[in-house]
């Protein structure tokens, strides 16, 4: 008989969900995308094109997309109760990504937000994976635990999926090796740090 049990701390949430207003949000979207210029941050060489080279517009609110924002609001909500964290006001940025053939998005994290999530607009499915990467940074000196447990965590882009993820989590996204143009939803979430009077 079993008389022990395993308890994992520390877990890191991962939010996944298909948005239920797929048509008026992609109908939404296409607006914009049609008539956005995609520039590249020049630092970062060939990786992929974005709408903005400034991560502090918030393109969701500038362009008024009223579908897409309910739906983001939606499941924000809906993310905060499952980890317990009352909800309040936040501020967002967002931005168009777009990547070619031999586009690719290096490693990084959004460190200072406290939710960083994507909304695929345009994708084969085959067109690159969004990867995360091992939070504890001390796994790679264990054999035992590094070796049993993925050292990347892969999701496959579908055209109305959604993910919402802590924003400190490292994630990139490998090369696109099609001749498919993937175009994503990028946005941060930040809330207010002050005191919610009740």
């Amino acid at each position: 008989m079993k008389n022990y049990n395993i308890e994992y701390i520390y877990p890191t949430p991962l939010y996944q969900t298909h948005v239920y207003n797929l048509n008026d949000i992609q109908d939404e979207l296409k607006l914009i995308v049609d008539h956005t210029e995609f520039v590249q941050i020049e630092r970062w060489k060939n990786t992929h094109y974005l709408s903005s080279k400034s991560f502090e517009d918030d393109l969701i609110k500038d362009n008024n997309l009223v579908y897409f924002s309910d739906e983001l609001d939606f499941h924000i909500r809906n993310f905060c109760k499952e980890m317990n964290f009352e909800i309040r006001p936040y501020k967002t940025e967002s931005w168009i990504s777009l990547f070619k053939n031999k586009n690719y998005g290096h490693t990084h994290s959004h460190g200072h937000v406290d939710i960083s999530g994507v909304y695929y607009y345009q994708t084969s499915g085959d067109d690159g994976d969004l990867f995360f990467e091992c939070p504890v940074p001390n796994m790679s000196s264990s054999f035992m635990f590094f070796e049993s447990m993925a050292q990347r965590w892969n999701h496959k882009p579908e055209v109305g999926k959604l993910l919402l993820f802590p924003g400190w989590l490292r994630h990139g996204i490998s090369t696109n090796n099609t001749d498919n143009t993937r175009i994503s939803i990028s946005f941060n979430i930040t809330f207010d740090r002050g005191v919610i009077k009740k």
